[in-house]
C-alpha cells in the first residue's frame, strides 16, 4: 500500500536527485560541470519533464552560469540516458537545468 504522505512523483524526484548527482560527479567529464550541488528536482504532474536546480556556489571553478549552464546542457542527453539506464521508469523524463543559489537565503 502506497504511503498517504508521499506521492509518486515525490519519490521520483529523490530518486532522480541521486542519480543525478552521481551521474554529473562521477561519469560526466566536462570540467564546466565539476563541483556542482544538485539542490532538488521537480517534476510535473505528468512526470514528464524533470526540472532540476542545481547550486555552483561551493564549486571549485571560477565560471560564470552561462558556462555551467552550456556545460550541462552539452551533457543532458548522456545524463538523460544514464537516467534512463539506473532508473526502471516507463518514461525518463525529459531534463531542464535551472540554477538557484542556497547562499542567498
Amino acid at each position: 500500500m502506497p504511503s498517504p504522505d508521499f506521492k509518486r512523483s515525490d519519490r521520483i524526484s529523490d530518486l532522480i536527485k541521486v542519480e543525478i548527482s552521481n551521474i554529473l560527479s562521477f561519469e560526466v567529464k566536462d570540467p564546466r560541470v565539476r563541483g556542482i550541488t544538485v539542490l532538488r528536482v521537480d517534476l510535473s504532474s505528468d512526470m514528464k519533464n524533470a526540472f532540476i536546480f542545481f547550486s555552483s556556489d561551493n564549486s571549485f571553478n571560477d565560471l560564470d552560469t552561462e558556462e555551467i549552464l552550456a556545460g550541462l546542457e552539452k551533457a543532458r542527453g548522456f545524463i538523460r540516458k544514464k537516467l534512463s539506464n539506473n532508473l526502471s521508469l516507463r518514461r525518463t523524463p525529459e531534463i531542464h537545468f535551472k540554477e538557484e543559489s542556497y547562499l542567498s537565503t
